[in-house]
This record gives C-alpha cells, sequence and structure tokens, in this order.
C-alpha cells in the first residue's frame, strides 16, 4: 500500500510541475533561466523519482531529482540569457555606430553647405558605402540574435520532449495506467 501511495504522490506531483511548467510561459518575463529551472526540475524530478521508487524512497528520489534539474537547468539557461544578452549588446554598439556615422555625416554635410561648398559624387558614394556597411551589420547581429532565439526555444522544445517520454516509458514499464 506504501508504494502505491509514493506513485500517486509522484503522479499528482509530476502532473504539477508539469502543469507549471506549462503555465509559466505566461508569467516569466521570457527568462532562460526561469524556463531552463523549471524544465529541470520537472525532469529532475521525474527521474529522481523513478530512481527512488526502485529502492523504496520515491518521494525522497523526487525531491533530490527536483533540486539538481533545477540547478542544471538554470545554470544552462543562464548561460543561454548571457548569450542572448551579449548579442543584443553587440546589436545596440552597431546601431549606435551606424547612428553617429549618420550625424557626423550630417554636420558634415551642413558644414560645407553653410560654407558655399557642394557634395561631390564620390563623397555620397562613400557616405552611402559607409551607410550599407552599417546596415549590413546590423542585419547580420539581428540574424545571428534570432537563430540564437530559435535555437534556444528548439533546446526547451527537445527536453520537454524527452521528460514526457521518459515518463511515458516509465508508465509502460510499471504497467500504470
Amino acid at each position: 500500500m506504501n508504494k502505491h501511495r509514493n506513485l500517486i504522490t509522484l503522479g499528482a506531483g509530476s502532473a504539477l510541475l508539469f502543469s507549471s511548467f506549462f503555465t509559466s510561459g505566461c508569467v516569466t518575463d521570457d527568462s532562460n533561466t526561469e524556463r531552463g529551472a523549471l524544465g529541470g526540475a520537472v525532469a529532475g524530478a521525474i527521474l529522481g523519482g523513478v530512481i527512488g521508487h526502485q529502492s523504496g524512497e520515491a518521494e525522497k528520489g523526487a525531491l533530490a531529482g527536483a533540486a539538481a534539474g533545477a540547478i542544471v537547468g538554470g545554470l544552462a539557461g543562464n548561460r543561454e540569457d548571457r548569450r542572448v544578452q551579449e548579442i543584443r549588446a553587440q546589436r545596440q554598439i552597431a546601431e549606435e555606430a551606424a547612428a553617429r556615422s549618420r550625424a557626423e555625416a550630417d554636420a558634415q554635410r551642413q558644414r560645407m553647405i553653410s560654407q558655399g561648398k557642394s557634395i561631390e559624387d564620390k563623397e555620397l558614394v562613400a557616405a552611402r558605402q559607409r551607410a550599407e556597411a552599417a546596415e549590413a551589420e546590423v542585419n547580420r547581429l539581428r540574424a545571428v540574435e534570432a537563430a540564437a532565439l530559435k535555437k534556444a526555444k528548439q533546446l526547451e522544445e527537445y527536453e520537454a520532449r524527452e521528460a514526457a517520454a521518459k515518463a511515458e516509458a516509465e508508465r509502460i514499464r510499471t504497467g500504470k495506467q
């Protein structure tokens, strides 16, 4: 009877963790650290509960697995947050440099006009080339950022699929419906 109670407790705990995992996307500020910690806690609780069940201590195993999974998942999510933050910082720097370059070119043009000088074609070509190079850098950084975000979402999806498959495999092994 005690083993049955442990399985019910483990199942209820897993269901609670899964439900909080799937509803937390609406509450968080899109932090990979939080999502990683939550996903790690869910996967760790399931895996720890399964391992603990083998030794008759499913609850302790689930708690230990949840704690370890939360730490590992949080660290992985934090690393991804820092990487995304670095990409955004590089993008901001490139945009600021492009804005400074445009401002300097405008100031130079205004000085030349006020002095009665005209702008020559090669100056226009050079200014256009600088602008296009800065815009290309901004586009490149945006593409890198989009790719990083896409990979982070894919990783999260694969981890959730793995946790669900492991839970289903355990359910099949134990023969519980």
